[in-house]
């Protein structure tokens, strides 16, 4: 009951924000999330109806399907031109920039270098959603755009993978590359491998259904939504990257609407529709989340020496 409560609380605070954003359209529906999760946190009566962060939920059921549309978004041919691109900026450039980030930090002193490199690994890698709301109203050159929204779907798997090697780092107090890499590879190929073929088991039965006379909209619909979340809590029930599974289900479901247009255009007008709410809604959800969690943990903190030390880690990362 109180995980609905404080469910309802978000989304009617998403959906406030974006009707501010029409007032103003000037700033960023992002910036005014955050203002309003910030708000939410002030106002008493709300703020103890929101539930403890849990970052499995928050990933599962918002950060997932978000990056689901954000693939759905993208088309598949457009992945295997640019393959090349992608994999130098969400393997190559990820690792190189946790290397200087890490030792940047570890040259500080303040914190030991095991830690400083899950710091650098926790911040090196960005998503779909932070690299639309720094873009929003913003004109960028098509190619670099391009190259960062494939890069952005992607790198996460790499950011975890290494995050894991950090944290084994911190606690063994050495580094396990032979695992560290099996581990890359089977979370990474394993996430893309099992992403596709349960997103064509799944297009393949909805397209049964839409050729047989016990089709229903509703329920084709209703399929497409789930999908995002059953996917990836059972990708990461098999210990493979749930992220990149529900990203590349995202773009085996780009080619089956580009095939399903004519077929069904009534069917694929609505699922545009209502993607599109469901992705403007859970994107502002984030920034409220962020600027209610930001308030939290400032209130919550006990300043001093250590407070000082950690933003200046933070300017440098």
């Amino acid at each position: 009951m109180h995980l609905m409560i404080s469910s309802f609380i978000l989304i009617l605070a998403a959906v406030i924000s974006i009707f501010i954003s029409r007032v103003i359209p000037q700033i960023s529906v992002n910036y005014l999330s955050m203002l309003v999760g910030v708000g939410l946190f002030l106002v008493p009566v709300l703020n103890n109806h929101i539930e403890k962060f849990n970052s499995e939920i928050f990933i599962g059921l918002i950060v997932a399907p978000l990056l689901f549309f954000e693939g759905q978004a993208t088309r598949l041919n457009a992945v295997s031109k640019e393959f090349k691109h992608i994999i130098q900026t969400t393997v190559a450039l990820v690792v190189l920039s946790l290397i200087i980030a890490g030792f940047g930090v570890g040259a500080l002193g303040i914190v030991s270098l095991p830690l400083a490199f899950i710091l650098a690994a926790i911040s090196t890698p960005t998503d779909a959603t932070a690299m639309e709301s720094v873009t929003n109203g913003l004109k960028m050159p098509s190619t670099e755009g391009t190259f960062l929204k494939m890069e952005s779907l992607f790198n996460d798997a790499t950011g975890i993978i290494l995050l894991n090697m950090a944290v084994l780092w911190y606690v063994n107090g050495y580094i396990n590359y032979q695992q560290t890499v099996i581990d890359f590879l089977i979370s990474a190929v394993g996430g893309v491998i099992f992403g596709f073929v349960s997103a064509w088991i799944f297009v393949l039965f909805r397209q049964v259904l839409l050729r047989s006379s016990y089709n229903s909209l509703n329920a084709s619909l209703l399929m497409y939504v789930i999908t995002p979340f059953v996917l990836y809590y059972l990708s990461e029930a098999i210990h493979v990257s749930g992220i990149i599974a529900v990203v590349v289900a995202g773009l085996v479901h780009n080619a089956e609407a580009q095939r399903s247009r004519l077929i069904n255009s009534q069917q694929i007008h609505f699922s545009y529709d209502l993607v599109s709410m469901i992705t403007e809604i859970f994107n502002s959800m984030v920034f409220v989340v962020l600027g209610f969690m930001f308030v939290k943990i400032l209130v919550g903190e006990q300043f001093g020496h250590g407070s000082l030390n950690f933003l200046i880690l933070g300017s440098v990362l």
